[in-house]
């Protein structure tokens, strides 16, 4: 019996012991989270790596982050932005690639970099000859102070979106543009020339940005004779329509409802059915 405490006692001493190497072991929150995000943008995307800081009580713009100094514009590594494709950052042309995102707060302007160097980490190795793009950007005040700080893409279109920074009252937004018009028509050039031509995505192209109707519609035909489908017959109809073709493109809703009901999706059936008829009634009457 008395060999029981100093079993006990031994192993309450190797569990002291041990506590350092389990305190290694462990998985505490972290104060400011590494967000990764990935946006479709233009004909490509968009990635952000940054770490995210919170507010927790301090005063950030002046006071935790001074007015005037360059900032890592997040915490712990430099904040990264990848463009899938050539930009127009804040009116600038930056290529495609990886670049470090720093910021200069000031209470009337802002300035947002764009620097070559990805490896850093903060902003205490920062060397401006490596800068490829300076814009200013005038700080906004928000009425609600935001606790974490953000980078977010608001406003998105097909190629465009504001690049925004917000963190306690202030909101900093950077346009970011993208000709995508000029890569996708370069696209459809390249691939007319090979055996798989895509007669139907460069027909809705052309139909969608108000292209040359007639060579829409001549694809279409294209794409109806290799394959008749409902949709293309429907799509052809409204291209017609559009052209002021109307006995025409009548015609061609007539075909597609007829392909239609062979389709086994319901929703699919019900969709294209719904839209033929609207098609119909829009060019009844009408030459």
């Amino acid at each position: 019996m008395k060999l029981l405490p100093t079993l006990v006692l031994a192993g309450g001493l190797c569990s002291v012991a041990a506590l350092p190497l389990q305190a290694q072991q462990l998985r505490l929150p972290v104060m400011s989270p590494t967000v990764r995000m990935r946006q479709d943008f233009s004909t490509s995307y968009i990635e952000l790596a940054y770490g995210r800081p919170s507010k927790r009580g301090r005063d950030i713009f002046g006071k935790l982050e001074p007015y005037g100094q360059v900032w890592r514009t997040g915490a712990n590594s430099s904040t990264r932005i990848k463009f899938g494709e050539e930009v127009k950052f804040g009116g600038q042309v930056v290529p495609a690639g990886t670049y470090a995102l720093f910021t200069i707060p000031d209470p009337k302007e802002w300035t947002i970099i764009l620097n070559k160097d990805t490896s850093q980490w903060g902003a205490y190795d920062y060397r401006p000859e490596l800068d490829l793009a300076r814009v200013k950007a005038k700080p906004r005040t928000s009425n609600t102070a935001a606790e974490s700080f953000s980078i977010m893409l608001e406003n998105l279109q097909p190629a465009a979106a504001d690049l925004t920074l917000r963190w306690d009252k202030v909101r900093v937004s950077v346009p970011i543009e993208a000709d995508a018009d000029a890569r996708i028509m370069a696209q459809i050039q390249d691939a007319m020339k090979t055996d798989k031509k895509p007669y139907f995505a460069a027909a809705q192209y052309y139909y969608s940005t108000g292209k040359d109707l007639n060579q829409a519609i001549t694809w279409l035909d294209e794409s109806i004779k290799q394959q008749p489908s409902y949709y293309a017959y429907y799509w052809k109809g409204k291209m017609l329509q559009k052209a002021n073709r109307n006995s025409e493109a009548a015609e061609a809703a007539r075909q597609s409802l007829a392909l239609v009901k062979q389709e086994k999706n319901e929703h699919s059936r019900d969709e294209y059915t719904r839209l033929n008829e609207q098609l119909l009634k829009e060019v009844k009457g009408k030459k």
